[in-house]
């Protein structure tokens, strides 16, 4: 098999439209298989293709509206600010000017 046939970690990720973690996962389980080349970790295009990831989707799913369960949770805080359109930032420590 040719090296220019292989696909980086990233690459498959963007491929697939999954994490990074997800592709290491499967490749440590051993669902995707791989080839190392140079300590890297090589996946071939056409195995890529043929593999499906298994529940890998981040985040709930676009256009499902969010629980009843779930809006009682959130803080009244959070939602003025979500209501002003602001969003919370965690402050910085600011370094001492130097004279």
């Amino acid at each position: 098999m040719k090296t220019s046939q292989l696909l980086t970690v990233a690459q498959a990720a963007r491929l697939k439209k999954v994490t990074t973690s997800a592709i290491y996962q499967a490749v440590q389980s051993g669902r995707l298989p791989h080839q190392r080349v140079l300590g890297h970790i090589g996946i071939e295009e056409s195995t890529l293709r043929a593999w499906q990831p298994v529940g890998h989707r981040a985040g709930r799913p676009k256009g499902i509206p969010v629980s009843k369960e779930v809006k009682q949770r959130i803080s009244e805080s959070q939602k003025r600010s979500w209501a002003g359109g602001q969003r919370q930032t965690r402050k910085t420590k600011t370094s001492k000017a130097t004279k």
